[in-house]
């Protein structure tokens, strides 16, 4: 009897074992699948990014559409949530034959050097921009004619594009700037992802994603040929 006993308890024993090892493989396997699965999905939404081309683009034109009627409507408060608290905004100009750039992190401190006017003042000449995502149109001082409303430009509008050129222009190395400010203007290039042309004044507008969020970083204001 003690000997059935003994075999019968060995069985149970090996059942229980055999069972263990079964719900392990079995756990090991559905682990596996849903790594599988989750692995494709991060796959499939790689792909659906970069096979949704434009996403990005519509980011940016919602985000200045807002930034233009912030403008417009002398909106401080939104105006100052496009400039970041440390880097801020280069703000370029050009009262003589060098440019002249002012750092700005309050945008109701800044003044223009013509007439000492606000940066809102801005509005009465960018009237209107509907953003194209294209690269920028030709210029020429020889094709300009304000009298005939010709800027200059091979085509009229208001267009985003690469930030590259800006980035290369170099306006900081004439501005009279010190070495620290230099320093950080070259720390804030980087940044640039956008930059906006607005063609019947030639200002322009460079943005970056600093934070989560579109800030504008330069913006120059400067009349083409007048120097």
């Amino acid at each position: 009897m003690l000997c059935y006993c003994n075999f019968y308890i060995a069985c149970l024993v090996a059942l229980l074992w055999l069972a263990g090892c079964g719900s392990k493989e079995q756990n090991l396997a559905t682990a596996e699948s849903e790594e599988e699965k989750r692995l494709e999905e991060v796959q499939e939404e790689h792909l659906r990014r970069n096979t949704m081309p434009g996403q990005d683009s519509i980011r940016f034109k919602t985000a200045f559409t807002q930034f233009l009627t912030a403008l417009h409507n002398s909106d401080t408060t939104v105006l100052n949530q496009f400039i970041h608290p440390d880097y801020g905004v280069w703000v370029i100009e050009q009262p003589g034959a060098m440019p002249k750039m002012t750092h700005v992190t309050d945008i109701r401190r800044f003044r223009r050097d013509f007439q000492d006017r606000s940066f809102f003042t801005v509005r009465e000449e960018v009237k209107e921009c509907d953003l194209k995502e294209e690269v920028w149109p030709r210029f020429d001082c020889g094709d300009m004619d304000y009298e005939k409303g010709q800027s200059g430009y091979s085509k009229e509008g208001c267009f985003a594009g690469s930030p590259d050129k800006f980035q290369r222009s170099g306006y900081w190395d004439y501005a009279s700037l010190s070495n620290q400010e230099i320093d950080r203007v070259k720390s804030s290039l980087p940044l640039l992802q956008k930059s906006v042309l607005h063609t019947a004044t030639s200002f322009e507008f460079h943005f970056g994603q600093v934070d989560g969020q579109w800030r504008l970083l330069f913006t120059k204001l400067i009349y083409p040929c007048s120097a």
